[in-house]
C-alpha cells in the first residue's frame, strides 16, 4: 500500500541517490527530480546514480532546474517535500556566490511558493553544520555563526522556511547534516581525495595543520535518520544529524595509510578561509524525536568507503 508522495530533489546526488533507494523499498510514491548540475563536480557521476534509480518500484524520475520557476503540476499528490538540491563546498563560494545564492536559496523560495499553491503538507530541509561557524559542538539552539558564503545561504535557507511557517503555517523539519561519507562521497569531498591519492601515490594538499576536527556521519546513518524524519514528520523542529566518531583530519589519515598498508604525501598549506576548526554534532534531539541512533563508526565507514573507491580502479 503507497503512504504518500514524496518529492525528492537533488535525487541524483550522492546523498539523494541513496535517499530515493531506501524510500523506494517502503513503498513511498517517489517523485525524483535533479538537473544535473555540472559546478561542483562531473555530472556524468549523477546520471550514473539516476541510471541506478530508473527500474525502482514507484519512483518517477523528473529532470528539471529548480531555479527556473516550477509547473505546479510537478507537485501533483505531493505530500512531502525533502530538499536536497543544493550547490555544495565552501571554496567555491568565495568567487562564485551567486550560483549559491540561485541553488541554496532561490531555490527553496520556488519550491516553498509552489507548495502553497499544491497544499504541501509537510518541508523536509537539509541544511548543514557550516550554519554553526568555525566550532559546531553544540546542540540546535546554538548561536550561529557561519563564515562561508555557503554557510551563510544555506542559513538563509533556514530562515526562509521558517518565515513561510510564521506566515503561511507550512509545516517543516530542518535537518543540519555533519560531514556525509561513504560509498558513493562526491569526488570533490576530502576522504575522497585523500583516497585517491594515496591510491595513485599523488600528493595531496592539506590545508591547515590537519588538527582539525570532525564528527562525521555515515551515509548509511544519515539516510535513515532522513527516513524517521519522513515517517515521523517532527513539526517545525531543527535537528542535527551527526555520527559519534571524533577524530582528527590528521587521526583519520592515518586510519586510512593503515587500512591501504600505504603512506599519504602530504602538502600541507595554509588554512583556507571558510574552513570549520571543529565539528562535534550533539544528537540529543535526534535521538528523542527520531530514535536515531548512528550504527558506523569512522574506522568501519572508511573501510568501506576505501573498498568502494578501489572498485572503481
Amino acid at each position: 500500500m503507497i503512504q504518500m508522495t514524496l518529492l525528492i530533489t537533488g535525487a541524483a546526488g550522492f546523498i539523494g541517490s541513496n535517499l530515493v533507494k531506501l524510500l523506494s523499498e517502503h513503498d513511498f510514491q517517489i517523485k525524483a527530480i535533479d538537473c544535473f548540475l555540472n559546478d561542483s563536480y562531473d555530472k556524468n557521476l549523477k546520471k550514473e546514480n539516476w541510471r541506478q534509480l530508473k527500474n525502482l518500484s514507484n519512483v518517477e524520475l523528473v529532470e528539471f532546474d529548480l531555479r527556473n520557476p516550477i509547473p505546479e503540476s510537478i507537485l501533483n499528490e505531493v505530500k512531502v517535500i525533502v530538499n536536497l538540491a543544493a550547490m555544495p563546498g565552501l571554496m567555491k563560494s568565495w568567487t562564485d556566490f551567486k550560483i549559491y545564492s540561485s541553488c541554496n536559496l532561490e531555490v527553496v523560495e520556488n519550491l516553498a511558493r509552489v507548495s502553497l499553491k499544491k497544499n504541501v503538507e509537510h518541508f523536509i530541509q537539509i541544511s548543514t553544520s557550516s550554519v554553526y561557524g568555525l566550532s559546531a559542538i553544540g546542540d540546535e539552539d546554538s548561536i550561529l555563526q557561519p563564515v562561508s558564503p555557503y554557510g551563510v545561504t544555506k542559513l538563509a535557507a533556514e530562515e526562509l522556511i521558517k518565515a513561510y511557517n510564521r506566515t503561511y503555517n507550512l509545516n517543516f523539519t530542518i535537518l543540519r547534516y555533519f560531514s556525509v561519507y561513504g560509498p558513493g562521497q562526491r569526488p570533490d569531498m576530502a576522504y575522497n581525495k585523500i583516497i585517491n591519492s594515496i591510491l595513485n601515490n599523488k600528493e595531496v594538499e592539506i590545508y591547515g595543520d590537519g588538527s582539525q576536527t570532525r564528527t562525521n556521519t555515515f551515509i548509511s546513518d544519515c539516510i535513515e535518520a532522513t527516513l524517521s524524519t519522513v515517517k515521523l514528520l517532527p513539526k517545525n523542529e531543527i535537528i542535527n544529524i551527526s555520527g559519534e566518531s571524533f577524530y582528527s583530519l590528521n587521526q583519520a589519515i592515518a586510519i586510512m595509510e593503515e587500512v591501504l598498508n600505504k603512506k599519504a604525501r602530504l602538502k600541507f598549506m595554509d588554512k583556507r578561509p571558510g574552513d570549520q576548526l571543529e565539528t562535534k554534532g550533539n544528537i540529543f534531539k535526534a535521538r528523542k524525536i527520531l530514535n536515531y541512533q548512528p550504527k558506523v563508526d569512522l574506522i568501519h565507514g572508511l573501510n568501506k568507503q576505501i573498498e568502494w573507491q578501489m572498485s572503481l580502479k
